[in-house]
């Protein structure tokens, strides 16, 4: 599992894109915790919509772990909703 850091912004995001990679060669699903996101900008996001097409491409998905209001929040301004569905995390 990877942990997301509390904010999720443009600084990060190579860092997160290597974590990510690290994590789609030694797993199928890859299993992302969000409890701990307090903010996230639009890099960020375009990077998760990427690991998202990349998975279902592939048969497989991204589980989420968690919840974070400020994610959910990001991504549904965005007009990502309906493709980066965080309404299953547990």
């Amino acid at each position: 599992m990877l942990k997301l850091p509390i904010e999720l912004a443009i600084t990060q995001v190579e860092t997160l894109h290597q974590d990510l990679l690290q994590e789609l060669s030694a797993n199928d699903d890859i299993c992302l915790d969000i409890s701990e996101v307090t903010r996230a900008d639009t890099a960020s996001i375009q990077l998760l919509c990427a690991l998202q097409k990349h998975l279902l491409s592939v048969q497989h998905k991204i589980i989420w772990v968690g919840e974070s209001k400020p994610l959910q929040q990001a991504i549904t301004s965005l007009g990502l909703s309906h493709y980066l569905v965080l309404e299953n995390a547990n």
